[in-house]
């Protein structure tokens, strides 16, 4: 017996997404709801940088068909920086080894191995960087990434009897100690949710909508003079991000347009069901603080008044963009739960001056359910 690690041809595409569908890794169960064909087709094919580079490690045996017992991809990503200038970075994805073949294979590292042979196609299409998120730090850093930090889970109550029931079906475990302690934080974060009462609006010539544009020029008036970068939110992937998404998700967008009808505030919301993410919010630097609150408040009475029981957000500390996204939605009535998924960090051009606290991160680039 032996392994072969290659990159999988399209036709191999529905094989990757079984094994993705059956199998179960040391941090990850099998998922309970398989993805389709086509959801696997519109994460990995049909994106608008084309189609993701996707490895596969193959167990050969004499006399058999080769099986599939490990699958690592990325996804091209397009970025942008403040001063305009674009470049290609790469999203790990789908990265699953079958328990037993990590035991049988243990003196072979069949994650580098994965990791090696997608590095090479990331060359050759000029990738400046790899990154991504995960629960395994101490794995990728032995391949040499950086981890430098975790995501934070937030969350607003507007309907505390709702919010416990949703919050109670997701546990696997559930007692009625846990079910008291679950109940007194809905409450409790129901109470604090209640700061968004006393925001009150401004006299202003801001005109809202709810349509959706490109906002890569709204980014850059969001961050100048400061160093970060984007991802590139043009027409194609807000079409492919959003319209053309086959998970059952709707997403919301809400904008502000000043007197010359200049995008100056953007702020994308998914709902799935009776829950709602806050995906990512945009502000133009002349915009304040109260008229911020304002916005996502007039937001909340939108949702709420569309059956959301919770309003939830993934944050981050990593910069000065992500930390004031985070401490305005505490301004609004967000508490802040507990910490996520790690994200990894790994440079790949040499003189590449990006660093992990120079990216600007929300749930735009999530890929599949929400």
């Amino acid at each position: 017996m032996s392994i072969e690690i290659r990159l999988l041809n399209t036709s191999e595409y529905e094989t990757a997404n079984a094994f993705y569908n059956r199998t179960r890794h040391i941090d990850r169960a099998a998922p309970l709801k398989p993805r389709t064909y086509p959801e696997f087709c519109w994460e990995f094919i049909d994106i608008p940088t084309g189609k993701a580079i996707y490895a596969g490690a193959w167990e050969n045996e004499h006399g058999k068909e080769p099986v599939l017992v490990g699958i690592q991809s990325v996804i091209l990503v397009k970025m942008i920086a403040e001063d305009g200038s674009r470049f290609l970075s790469a999203k790990g994805e789908d990265t699953l080894i079958d328990i037993k073949t990590l035991i049988k294979y243990k003196k072979m590292d069949i994650l580098k191995e994965l990791l090696n042979i997608l590095i090479q196609e990331c060359h050759k299409n000029g990738v400046e960087f790899l990154w991504g998120f995960n629960n395994i730090p101490a794995s990728y850093r032995r391949l040499g990434f950086e981890t430098p930090y975790k995501s934070h889970h937030g969350i607003l109550v507007l309907n505390p009897f709702l919010a416990f029931k949703k919050i109670s079906s997701l546990k696997l475990n559930n007692n009625p100690v846990a079910n008291v302690k679950t109940l007194l934080y809905s409450g409790l974060a129901y109470i604090v949710s209640m700061k968004k009462l006393f925001i009150f609006s401004e006299r202003n010539n801001y005109h809202f909508n709810c349509e959706l544009n490109d906002n890569t020029t709204l980014f850059k008036n969001a961050v100048f003079p400061d160093k970060f970068v984007f991802l590139i939110q043009d027409d194609d992937y807000l079409n492919w991000k959003i319209s053309k998404n086959p998970y059952d998700i709707t997403y919301r967008t809400f904008q502000l347009l000043d007197e010359n009808k200049h995008l100056v505030a953007q702020v994308i919301c998914s709902v799935q069901k009776d829950t709602a993410f806050i995906v990512q919010t945009l502000f133009d630097k002349k915009i304040n603080r109260k008229a911020r609150l304002y916005l996502l408040k007039k937001i909340i009475t939108v949702l709420q008044k569309e059956s959301v029981c919770m309003v939830r957000y993934t944050g981050f500390t990593s910069n000065k963009l992500n930390s004031n996204e985070m401490e305005l939605l505490k301004g609004l009535g967000f508490i802040f739960t507990g910490k996520g998924e790690w994200f990894t960090f790994k440079k790949l051009l040499a003189n590449s001056s990006i660093t992990p606290e120079n990216i600007y991160l929300s749930r735009m680039f999530k890929q599949g359910v929400n």
